[in-house]
């Protein structure tokens, strides 16, 4: 047996006498003393660990065959995958004007008519193959909870159809947050409700400005008023965009939240990202205070501090592991409210993009122009370890830095700069494993 190629080992002084190994392929770590992971090297076949570090897949027959592996690592993800998910843009119509949307001038009084509502759920029945598990629906917008009816209407159609199969339908909301009550939650909950995606952009002041009403007026204190009253109803996810100037201090809405007792237990989880720079037509927005690139030089220390203040809150934060790109699963698609099909949610209107609509199916050559698989191509891909965490990075974050998504959006230098201290922040905060001051060791 020999170590994987998609492997990192880290050594610190808070763990003395001890190596940190985290497989980029499973998401799995472990703490492995020094003079065992030697003797791994060493291709000692007797080590104590060696039978588990296989099931966790540390140890592996053949490297080179892990290579090979890993380049038809999507198609098997498609070949397994239970689901089939859509993301479901109902309508356009805002009551927010947030100063960085991605969707820009597209915003207004346009909406998903009844024809087209019927003729998705076709599209949908045709597609829900038996043996798929879950049919999940995501609705975005615009401000999907402007369009209720909507949203009930393809719910009524598809959940006896697909229970029918022996699954189920699950409904998730990304919303603005300004318009949920329990009320609308306990109507949407028999028909698959799953939880609902708000984002908060920091402490009052900053996400006032950065995401009023479109009035002008600030929109913090209805969406925790709101949270608070339906925390206990069903699942809460929290997102978040910070920039250079507000990361520092971005956690603390954390605080205000518990003090309204939207408290760690009562949120699946926190998703705080940097606000990304949008560039293009579509958008046409004069905001310049996001990134263009993951790897840009401040950003290493803002997603780390956030990260730590997030968890030693004790907010659960996603886990680290592969994440594939959604353009390129076989059963997961964007649909505009004029039934036009898309691959991610992020390229709604650029028509260039569009991959065919509800009527006529798909148009296979979006594979040409969306570079499906271009990681595969690329020799700085073939065998960086940290490709599983990749896969090439965001197109959408290419395109709008680049003018297109032909090249891959490289993420290595931000994991080989940060990666060790995420995998140490894990270590102290969800496992307990070493002391927080330890982390500045």
């Amino acid at each position: 047996m020999q170590l994987s190629p998609y492997l990192t080992s880290h050594r610190h002084p808070s763990i003395p006498g001890q190596v940190l190994l985290f497989s980029t392929k499973t998401g799995a770590l472990v703490l492995l003393p020094e003079e065992d992971f030697q003797a791994l090297n060493r291709g000692d076949q007797t080590n104590a660990y060696g039978a588990e570090l296989t099931k966790l897949e540390f140890l592996v027959a053949d490297r080179e065959a892990e290579y090979r592996a890993m380049q038809g690592y999507m198609e098997a993800i498609n070949r397994d995958n239970p689901n089939l998910t859509l993301a479901i843009v109902p309508g356009m119509e805002c009551n927010f004007r947030c100063s960085y949307c991605f969707e820009g001038q597209q915003k207004g009084a346009k909406a998903m008519d009844d024809p087209t509502s019927e003729q998705l759920v076709a599209f949908i029945k045709k597609r829900f193959r038996p043996g798929k598990k879950k049919l999940i629906l995501q609705f975005y917008g615009g401000e999907p909870l402007l369009y209720t009816r909507q949203i009930l209407a393809l719910a009524r159609r598809l959940k006896p159809f697909v229970e029918e199969q022996g699954a189920a339908l699950v409904l998730d909301l990304i919303s603005n947050g300004s318009l949920l009550s329990p009320e609308l939650v306990a109507e949407l909950t028999p028909w698959g409700l799953d939880g609902v995606k708000v984002t908060l952009d920091g402490p009052p002041a900053n996400h006032d400005r950065l995401r009023p009403f479109k009035s002008g007026a600030g929109s913090f204190a209805v969406i925790v008023d709101r949270l608070a009253r339906i925390c206990t109803q069903t699942k809460i996810r929290l997102g978040g965009n910070y920039t250079r100037e507000s990361y520092q201090d971005f956690a603390t809405v954390l605080d205000l939240l518990a003090e309204r007792g939207i408290s760690p237990e009562r949120v699946e989880g926190v998703s705080f990202n940097m606000v990304m720079q949008v560039s293009d037509p579509i958008s046409a927005s004069d905001y310049r205070g996001g990134c263009s690139s993951i790897n840009e030089p401040w950003l290493g220390q803002a997603a780390l501090h956030v990260r730590r203040e997030v968890l030693k809150r004790g907010y659960p934060v996603a886990e680290l592991q592969p994440e594939p790109c959604g353009v390129e699963m076989d059963d997961a698609y964007t649909v505009h409210y004029d039934g036009s099909l898309y691959k991610c949610i992020t390229w709604v209107g650029h028509e260039q993009y569009r991959i065919g609509d509800i009527w006529q199916g798909l148009d296979r050559a979006y594979q040409r122009s969306h570079h499906l698989f271009h990681w595969q191509r690329e020799e700085e891909c073939q065998r960086c370890r940290y490709l599983p965490l990749c896969f090439g990075g965001c197109r959408y974050m290419a395109y709008q830095r680049d003018g297109h998504m032909g090249r891959v959006d490289c993420r290595r230098p931000f994991f080989e700069a940060n990666l060790e201290t995420m995998l140490l922040q894990d270590l102290c905060y969800r496992y307990g494993q070493i002391e927080e001051q330890d982390l500045e060791a």
